[in-house]
């Protein structure tokens, strides 16, 4: 089940169950589990994912993964999360803007481990600003991503909301 073809037919299942169901599929993670495998699937809409999404996408794909999975396996289905992992240029072109965190397969300016706002993709690079400037990481050198939610941003445009709900209130 962990080969290549088998991953590729999942994908093409769960691709097609996603769109009828008016998601995209983000990502689909097979890995050995302790006595089974575990099948993670990662959808994803504008405006967010909502538990019925998940369930909805959950119901469909049982049937097909059963035809085509001899083996016990867990089928979990959500969203990327706040966190969300980036694999593809796609999640990367997406995720511009935004703080991320990487490790390089081999380093780069001497270290693996960066994080930085993500301001491109191109060339078959990314671009990150980060406290000692601007790096480039070749998308081949990638060996794992997500993007750091940044919690404090967050805080400050609630307390914003919250200025300003209080000034409409005032007379």
């Amino acid at each position: 089940m962990a080969g290549m073809a088998e991953r590729d037919e999942l994908m093409r299942i769960a691709e097609e169950v996603a769109r009828a169901a008016g998601v995209e599929l983000y990502w689909l993670e097979c890995r050995k589990a302790p006595g089974r495998w575990l099948l993670q699937v990662m959808i994803d809409k504008e405006g967010g994912v909502t538990l019925e999404d998940c369930a909805r996408v959950s119901r469909a794909l049982e049937g097909p993964f059963d035809e085509r999975i001899p083996h016990s396996y867990l089928l979990e289905v959500s969203s990327p999360g706040l966190d969300r992992p980036l694999h593809t240029e796609r999640h990367f072109r997406r995720a511009i803007g935004r703080r991320v965190w990487v490790r390089a397969s081999t380093p780069v300016q001497g270290q693996r481990v960066w994080e930085g706002t993500l301001t491109a993709v191109e060339g078959g690079a990314i671009r990150l600003e980060t406290p000692r400037g601007a790096i480039e990481i070749p998308l081949d050198a990638v060996s794992s991503a997500h993007v750091s939610p940044d919690f404090e941003r967050g805080r400050e445009r609630e307390r914003d909301r919250d200025r300003d709900d209080l000034a409409a209130a005032s007379p």
